[in-house]
């Protein structure tokens, strides 16, 4: 794909921004760069345009451009090559620049639990089924660890809700699926959350710890059908409980 932009300014003069004025300059070139790179105008691997070019197109300073670049730089979505070849390059950004994207998301845009909880059923269910397809056997060591310590603290309500997170990330990580583990890192800290709460009683952790055993063992017999019911099952019917305790408020809200 070539690397060449859309020229929104062509042609124009190029203008100083005012004193003072080069964040919010800068914050829009940022988005609207970043906006070539979603439409697919700019691809990875593609050069951005030379700081002059993008100073005459958007009408802009030199520092404004700059800025602007770091911002993407900082986002993962930029990369600096030196030598004959050197420039500015659209990078692909990794899992840990996604999962802050989607943590940012979530915190800005007031989701509620309950609306989380409807994306995990759509979403942990067909990770548990690719786990059960392409699970390794260092992936089962983890899950097996997390169930069992999960097991031995099952009376301490904040340590067992904290393996219960982590047995969920593990299923997620045996997926192998990218997208699927950045989304399920992002919402973590709500997971937990919502698993620390007295009405997570002693009998309700028992009865969680049993269904993490059943789907477990269908990713360890590579039985993907089961692996998705059971998840299925298993995250639904802890979605109900909260729906039916009031929990559909916000996120971040207090309770």
């Amino acid at each position: 794909m070539s690397s060449e932009a859309p020229v929104p300014n062509a042609g124009r003069a190029h203008d100083a921004p005012p004193p003072g004025d080069v964040g919010p300059r800068s914050m829009i070139l940022a988005e609207q760069l970043q906006g070539l790179i979603s439409s697919g105008d700019l691809a990875v691997g593609d050069s951005f345009p030379a700081e002059r070019d993008l100073m005459v197109q958007y009408d802009v300073s030199r520092a404004t451009v700059r800025e602007a670049l770091r911002m993407l730089g900082a986002k993962g979505l930029l990369e600096v090559r030196r030598g004959r070849r050197g420039g500015s390059y659209v990078k692909a950004p990794d899992g840990e620049n996604v999962r802050s994207t989607l943590e940012l998301f979530i915190q800005g845009h007031n989701i509620r639990f309950v609306d989380l909880l409807a994306v995990r059923e759509a979403i942990e269910p067909v990770a548990a089924a690719q786990a059960a397809r392409y699970r390794t056997a260092e992936d089962l060591e983890q899950i097996d660890k997390a169930l069992d310590e999960a097991d031995a603290v099952i009376e301490d309500i904040a340590r067992f809700s904290e393996l219960n997170v982590t047995w969920h990330m593990g299923i997620v990580r045996a997926s192998h699926n990218p997208l699927f583990q950045s989304f399920m890192a992002s919402i973590s800290a709500p997971l937990y959350s919502a698993t620390s709460r007295e009405e997570f009683d002693l009998e309700t952790r028992r009865i969680v710890a049993r269904s993490h055993r059943r789907i477990t063992d269908a990713i360890r017999d590579r039985d993907a059908d089961a692996a998705r019911r059971r998840m299925l099952r298993h995250v639904t019917s802890y979605g109900e409980e909260l729906v039916l305790d009031g929990q559909a408020k916000p996120l971040g809200t207090a309770q």
